[in-house]
């Protein structure tokens, strides 16, 4: 089955070398022509499809008799307004994408842009002719004859289905703890029993580092982490924290004991995996403990051979300490070269935990600035079950949403080109945060 769109154009104009500073942008016709020099512009945006783009047409209404041929341009930007270019501000037509030819009085010329309308975005273009004699089209002012952008699609191949992963971090006490009672937790602090709660229905869990308190020693694992989250331990997929080193033992020893092959090789602790359409990488952030987290470290440069390895639509990269954060524990500047290579190889989403509350943050580049095209979106979700921390008062830079008193866990579903996100508060509480965004 094949599904077709008619666009017209969200601005059109003419532009006259004779009057370099007048608008033509209102009237009900375009005019191309070599003498005076006359150029038309238009500009489409073309959203919203999901299948291959079959053929893309435009359609432009001859206003005066022909034949007569013309010349399309695709132009570089789309900042050019309908109401204010003219001759002397409008932008230089670039390469010849196609060419027409004008038809009778009242008939519609069709011309095959399908090399450049390939999916969504904004799409501007310049209308150019070597003819004396001015062609003239009806323009989107013309009302039923405006011209037109028709795309037909394919309908997407079949995919995998939706993946649904929770994750959080920061999760569960030890015996040490006043709040430990029997690795269950209490009504106030240690919620590990109540976070664990939420996992169900899940196909994958991301234990997002700081798994288990005070100390990663493997005896505690197994008197508090596996009473709770260790329920799901076979779909589990861990990432250490800071805390996991502080056993005692050097390494992460019991970290390793505890998860076994999950965690990945001892003495790493980063790996990936593909989940549904997904690529998905876990890093290891105990900088210290892996060679370094600069650029040229072991660990960098394993995730670049790995990105580059598995070019895939989409992928998610989690990791314990944040990259951003407006927490007590702030930005950590070390993984910046993580978020190069991620952002180089246009991953979607980083999640982390270490800051004790939860964090949306908008698409960011490596250095902290908002790119809505590019961007990688930011969460810090160190809601397990151990405690909170405060928030800095205010949303902060690119935040866009954050709570620091309710215990939860974050799930998202992984579609094939897609992901959509809910943070889903332990029993009780009401705090929540959800939304959807395409893949890059």
């Amino acid at each position: 089955m094949r599904d077709t769109v008619a666009l017209r154009p969200l601005a059109d104009a003419y532009v006259r070398s004779a009057t370099p500073r007048t608008n033509y942008g209102r009237l009900r016709t375009l005019r191309v022509s070599r003498s005076p020099l006359t150029r038309s512009y238009l500009r489409f945006r073309v959203q919203g499809l999901t299948g291959r783009v079959r053929r893309a047409t435009l359609r432009l209404l001859a206003k005066n008799s022909g034949p007569r041929r013309f010349r399309v341009h695709k132009v570089r930007g789309n900042s050019w307004r309908e109401g204010r270019i003219t001759y002397g501000n409008a932008p230089s037509p670039g390469g010849v994408i196609a060419a027409g030819s004008s038809s009778r009085t009242g008939g519609w010329t069709a011309i095959d842009l399908t090399s450049l309308i390939r999916g969504n975005g904004v799409f501007s273009l310049a209308l150019t002719s070597s003819s004396r004699r001015a062609i003239v089209f009806a323009s989107r002012e013309s009302g039923r004859t405006a011209p037109q952008l028709v795309i037909a699609t394919e309908p997407p191949a079949p995919g995998p289905p939706p993946v649904v992963v929770a994750a959080a971090g920061d999760i569960a006490c030890d015996s040490n703890s006043p709040d430990f009672n029997g690795g269950l937790g209490t009504p106030t602090t240690c919620r590990q029993k109540y976070t664990a709660d939420l996992l169900g229905g899940a196909s994958a869990v991301f234990a997002l580092g700081d798994n288990q308190y005070e100390t990663g020693r493997l005896a505690q694992y197994q008197r508090s982490y596996d009473l709770s989250w260790g329920r799901f331990k076979p779909i589990t997929r861990p990432t250490p924290g800071n805390h996991e080193y502080y056993d005692w033992e050097g390494g992460a020893k019991g970290y390793f004991d505890y998860f076994g092959a999950a965690a990945s090789e001892r003495g790493k602790g980063y790996y990936s995996y593909d989940l549904g359409a997904w690529h998905i990488v876990v890093l290891n952030s105990n900088c210290a403990y892996v060679n370094g987290c600069r650029v040229g470290s072991p660990q960098e440069v394993w995730l670049r051979s790995d990105l580059a390895a598995h070019r895939v639509r989409c992928t998610l990269a989690y990791w314990h300490h944040p990259r951003f954060a407006t927490g007590r524990q702030g930005n950590y500047a070390a993984y910046q070269p993580f978020w190069q290579a991620l952002y180089e190889h246009r991953a979607e989403v980083v999640l982390a935990g270490h800051d004790h509350n939860y964090q949306r943050y908008a698409p960011l580049t490596p250095t902290g600035s908002e790119d809505r095209v590019r961007g990688i979106r930011e969460f810090v979700v160190g809601t397990g079950g151990r405690s909170h921390e405060h928030l800095r008062s205010g949303l902060g830079a690119h935040r866009e949403a954050g709570n620091d008193n309710t215990f939860g866990v974050l799930r998202l579903t992984l579609y094939g080109k897609r992901y959509a996100w809910k943070f889903v508060p332990e029993a009780g509480s009401t705090f929540t945060d959800s939304g959807s965004a395409a893949c890059h």
